[in-house]
């Protein structure tokens, strides 16, 4: 219940909206009443009171007087004023003062009434309000360690929207790190796949977390820097370099030695580290990761228990770049004939690009593993621009590149590679035959509607919203009949029934199937039917 306190030098006055209003009613409590400005002030600093209905002109202070000193410690107190005088300047000067409302004498109980309500709701809505931003906060306190992990994994994604001011976003995740030459390290379990379920299950967390405590006591202090798990369960380390990138590489890659060393005397597991390049913002933290994670998985050449830095890989790769030149319209085509759901043609073109590599000679695995890394890049983006998830291929939850990188040998890619393009493949021929039936039968049921009439293949490709040509093969491909020869069906169908069982002339039944021409209806009839509508009519009737 709201606290409400009247004021005024007129016990009259105080004694009537005291009594003559049921303000319990309104869920407001008269908490006291002042015959003048200080007694009124002094109570509102003791009562607490939420309301003041004060008089203009008191003892001791003026309404406005009062008003003043209440907002010096109380501004959420919500005041009306009550006056004989109707001047402007009394008004004006109580509005700017904050004053809710000012109310002249005589007064009405609805005016008073409608008047103090109104303070009431104001407050309410204001704790209410101040209690929902309460809970909020609250809400994102507690989840404050999820919320910082999703804007991590986000970061090294590219998809945090970095605002100009990133040092108050940064703030709200309580991230103590600057927007300023930014790298990234990743740590990752070796071999996971052949690590025990039961070991995995207990302790590949801990390990995890192990090596994210190592990272932030073994770098150097004067490196600020945030460690977290990936959502790909890497241990990931973004730091700030400083000026000097080659020391700072240098010191990262010792750390990285330090910590896989540690690891493997504590735990006997292998634990191997990429290092991806410093860039000059923040934002560009993704690029750095994506480095780091593609000199991680160099690990397959150069063996498990490793540091990684992608220039000490990216380097050996200078004097084959040629195998290179066209790998983007391979790329290219490869989306173009995926698309298209033709398995044999994809794994084709494959074989073309691998075969010219290897024909070369003295080609490291990780040349041909880096081709069919980015293969399966193109593969996995066109299947999601077809929304297609790779549970889909699978039916059930599966990390495509982790899979990949598991396989040893050209042998296992291959077979591997050429089963996930059938799995695709297959699931893309599916939803083009649904697409198909629900194109065709749209279409089939657009000409049924509109048969009545000249209809063209443009205005009904432009219905399904599909290129003419694209849906006059597919309807020829679907129902086994061009276009234009299942509507003139339909219109011949239609003008059986018409001859059959109305009395319209043939003239009539010419126009109303969008016919201009009386002698090309009965020829097309004809051809149709096999005999004139005259005679279908002299048949039907003869029935």
């Amino acid at each position: 219940m709201l606290k409400m306190l009247i004021a005024d030098d007129e016990q009259i006055i105080l004694d009537g909206l005291k009594q003559s209003i049921d303000w319990k009613s309104y869920d407001i409590e008269i908490a006291g009443t002042a015959r003048n400005g200080i007694e009124a002030l002094e109570l509102v600093n003791t009562l607490k009171v939420h309301i003041v209905v004060t008089d203009i002109r008191m003892p001791g202070l003026s309404g406005l007087e009062l008003v003043k000193e209440i907002r010096k410690a109380r501004q959420e107190v919500r005041i009306i004023i009550i006056s004989a005088y109707e001047q402007f300047e009394f008004a004006q000067e109580a509005i700017s003062l904050g004053v809710l409302s000012y109310i002249t004498k005589p007064l009405k109980k609805k005016k008073i009434i409608d008047e103090v309500l109104k303070a009431r709701d104001a407050i309410l809505k204001e704790k209410r309000e101040r209690e929902s931003i309460t809970r909020l906060e609250e809400l994102y306190k507690n989840n404050l360690p999820i919320l910082r992990e999703h804007f991590h994994n986000n970061l090294i994604m590219g998809r945090a929207r970095l605002t100009g001011d990133f040092t108050k976003q940064f703030a709200l995740y309580e991230i103590d790190l600057d927007n300023s030459n930014v790298g990234v390290a990743v740590f990752t379990i070796d071999d996971q796949t052949e690590t025990p379920d039961e070991f995995f299950e207990k302790s590949f967390q801990l390990i995890n977390l192990r090596i994210a405590e190592m990272a932030r006591e073994f770098l150097p202090e004067c490196y600020k820097k945030i460690v977290f798990q990936s959502y790909n369960n890497e241990v990931v380390m973004i730091y700030n370099a400083g000026c000097e990138f080659t020391a700072a590489i240098k010191d990262v890659t010792l750390t990285a030695e330090k910590i896989k060393n540690s690891i493997r005397l504590e735990t006997k597991v292998s634990v191997s580290a990429g290092v991806g390049r410093i860039y000059p913002h923040i934002r560009d933290a993704s690029l750095s990761y994506q480095e780091a994670v593609k000199a991680l998985n160099y690990r397959l050449v150069y063996g498990n228990n490793t540091v990684l830095y992608i220039d000490n890989v990216d380097m050996k790769e200078m004097k084959h770049a040629h195998l290179f030149n066209d790998l983007i319209e391979i790329l290219r085509n490869l989306q173009n004939i995926l698309s298209t759901g033709k398995a044999d043609e994809v794994k084709k073109l494959t074989r073309a690009k691998i075969s010219q590599i290897i024909s070369c000679g003295s080609i490291p695995y990780y040349y041909v593993q880096q081709v069919y890394c980015q293969l399966l890049s193109s593969m996995l983006r066109t299947l999601y621009e077809m929304n297609i998830s790779p549970e889909q291929l699978y039916g059930t939850p599966v990390h495509l590149y982790g899979e990949f990188f598991k396989k040893k040998t050209l042998d296992e890619i291959e077979e591997w590679y050429d089963d996930l393009v059938e799995r695709a493949c297959a699931v893309i021929n599916q939803k083009k035959a649904e697409k198909a039936g629900w194109v065709i039968n749209s279409a089939v049921s657009y000409i049924k509607k509109n048969c009545k009439r000249d209809i063209s293949l443009g205005e009904v490709a432009e219905f399904v919203n599909l290129n003419p040509s694209y849906l006059s093969r597919l309807f020829k491909e679907e129902m086994g009949i061009q276009f234009v020869e299942y509507v003139r069906n339909v219109k011949m169908e239609l003008a059986k029934e018409m001859l059959k069982n109305s009395s319209k002339k043939i003239y009539q039944i010419c126009e109303e199937l969008g016919y201009q021409n009386v002698q090309y209806f009965s020829t097309v009839f004809k051809n149709t039917v096999g005999m004139t509508p005259v005679e279908y009519r002299k048949m039907s009737m003869a029935e």
